[in-house]
């Protein structure tokens, strides 16, 4: 009871709850006996430590939340890239999520500005694939043209191109340094949507990705909604999940799954998920279904038959 209360009165005291406050004189008589003396002693500053870092970290989590509120992407992302190391693991999700709303929140903004033809025709001559925002902003002398890049690059966003329009995107890669402090759920999040933003998967209506990746990636993303049923990014993962899925058993427009002449099976693919499924032994819905579409399509030649239309519309009906 003497020790509790030497704790309590060290917690308010660093907490600011009990100023003025001294300490009882029964708990001063127990710091001058021998052991008890050192326990209480140590005790004490653990408390004081304990409650101080709390309080350090709950002031940290709130300075960065007007960030967010005020729209200030490129003070948000310095001030979280010095500072979430010392919030807790929830206070770092809750950031890292603001963050990412943010984002797409002033997303269009950025793509309002990088869609006028004067900067579309500009960025010909500079864009270059996998280079920052930064550094193509040092490649050319045109100042609006080096202030926008600059802008976007600050705030989080890299340049991509599709169907001869360059347009920006947000750096999931970026996010991988806050993995090492948020809730598992996010940290597995990051790791998909950074894959997404490393190498996206289609361009121009067709896959610039391996049969094998698509289905790996897939798998991935099944196996996020399955372990975490609750994750405030369940529904953003299960979405990428959908369109994994179509592009597994169905390809694109320009690289499709069944060739247009002869309506055979990509060999490709062939080969790659009888890998995937030789090195597999979940038992996953994706995988079951795979399995199921796999020895379907080893009976009949690997072509698109009635059966094989009949097994797609009931097992992977497009939306």
């Amino acid at each position: 009871m003497k020790k509790h209360m030497i704790l309590s009165a060290a917690i308010a005291a660093v907490l600011g709850l009990q100023t003025g406050m001294s300490t009882p004189a029964h708990a001063e008589s127990s710091l001058s006996n021998g052991t008890g003396s050192a326990e209480a002693a140590a005790g004490a500053k653990a408390a004081v430590t304990a409650a101080s870092a709390l309080s350090h970290a709950e002031a940290v989590y709130k300075a960065a939340l007007p960030l967010f509120s005020s729209g200030k992407l490129p003070q948000a992302i310095a001030y979280m890239n010095a500072n979430l190391y010392a919030v807790s693991p929830y206070q770092a999700t809750v950031l890292t999520l603001k963050l990412e709303n943010l984002h797409k929140a002033l997303l269009s903004s950025y793509e309002n500005k990088f869609s006028s033809s004067d900067v579309q025709r500009k960025l010909i001559s500079v864009y270059k694939a996998g280079v920052s925002m930064s550094k193509l902003a040092e490649s050319t002398d045109n100042q609006a043209l080096r202030a926008l890049l600059k802008s976007a690059g600050e705030s989080g966003y890299k340049l991509e191109t599709a169907e001869g329009t360059f347009f920006p995107v947000i750096d999931y890669a970026a996010y991988r340094k806050y993995k090492l402090y948020v809730t598992s759920d996010i940290r597995d999040y990051i790791s998909i949507m950074a894959t997404e933003s490393d190498l996206p998967p289609s361009k121009d209506n067709g896959l610039v990705i391996s049969w094998g990746d698509v289905a790996a990636r897939a798998l991935a993303q099944e196996q996020f909604t399955r372990n975490y049923p609750k994750s405030n990014r369940l529904a953003a993962v299960k979405t990428l999940y959908t369109m994994y899925t179509a592009n597994t058993f169905y390809g694109q427009n320009n690289t499709p799954l069944f060739h247009y002449d002869n309506q055979e099976m990509d060999l490709e693919a062939q080969k790659a998920y009888s890998s995937i499924l030789s090195k597999n032994s979940d038992a996953s819905p994706f995988l079951q279904k795979l399995e199921g579409f796999m020895k379907l399509m080893k009976s009949n030649g690997y072509l698109l038959d009635d059966a094989a239309k009949q097994y797609l519309k009931t097992e992977v009906p497009l939306a």
